[in-house]
């Protein structure tokens, strides 16, 4: 997915759309100047292929890429991000006015190519693209798992169970214990603490889990890890695991 070639820092990174795999692709170079008071309005569009529930083909997905350069040359706006599906693949941008809202909902009209609806809102606090787009922690830890699976694939390590070593860390020993507890009840083994200098998160712990090595099953765990840390204000610092020789 293309979102505009200069002056960006896209980020692409695996997520979940209402229970469904997805894409999420984001620009991070906005965030320090975003909301951005010039553009305060949210516009959607949505690009599906012409055969109903079918997912688009190469050529299909050429023409949505460049229909969206389409729009970024013809338009003021800011293009934040998209999200793919299996069916969809839905591009969002800022506009400063509803009449240039209004020229991309024509924009679209006039696409004969695949199919593309516009939708749009007021959206003054970009509440889209901090809440949605933007990754949080457990989602910029699906772009780091990606990173340490290739790692350990071009080590010769199969995708066999094993255990995983997580550590994370908290700002004092009442917390950490707290979320031992809850890390308990969710049935992670507890291992060794961790005690960490020059650091405001200096009480460490470190969680056992039998898992798969593969993405999905990898993101899973370490989003339910950080979820429950978050409720402590604790951090997933890594995680480690032993290499089953396979592939």
């Amino acid at each position: 997915m293309k979102l505009r070639p200069e002056n960006s820092d896209i980020l692409q990174y695996d997520w979940r759309l209402d229970g469904e795999p997805a894409r999420f692709s984001v620009d991070l170079s906005l965030y320090d100047g975003a909301p951005d008071a010039k553009y305060p309005i949210l516009a959607y569009v949505g690009c599906s292929s012409k055969k109903e529930g079918a997912q688009p083909g190469f050529l299909e997905k050429r023409r949505m890429d460049a229909f969206a350069a389409k729009c970024r040359k013809k338009l003021d706006l800011v293009p934040v991000g998209a999200i793919e599906t299996g069916t969809i693949r839905q591009y969002y941008f800022y506009l400063p006015s509803k009449p240039e809202y209004d020229a991309l909902k024509q924009l679209c009209e006039a696409e004969k190519g695949f199919v593309c609806r516009a939708g749009g809102k007021k959206e003054e606090d970009w509440g889209t693209y901090f809440r949605i787009l933007y990754p949080d922690a457990a989602k910029y830890q699906t772009v780091r798992n990606e990173e340490i699976l290739a790692q350990h694939y071009d080590l010769g390590d199969s995708d066999a169970p094993r255990r995983l070593n997580l550590h994370i860390a908290f700002k004092s020993d009442p917390a950490r214990n707290a979320f031992i507890e809850a890390a308990r009840q969710k049935g992670f083994a507890v291992g060794e603490f961790e005690e960490f200098d020059d650091t405001d998160l200096s009480a460490g712990v470190v969680l056992h889990r039998i898992c798969a090595l593969k993405k999905y099953d990898i993101d899973a765990l370490t989003v339910q890890v950080i979820r429950i840390a978050d409720e402590h204000e604790g951090r997933l610092l890594f995680w480690d695991c032993p290499i089953v020789p396979g592939r």
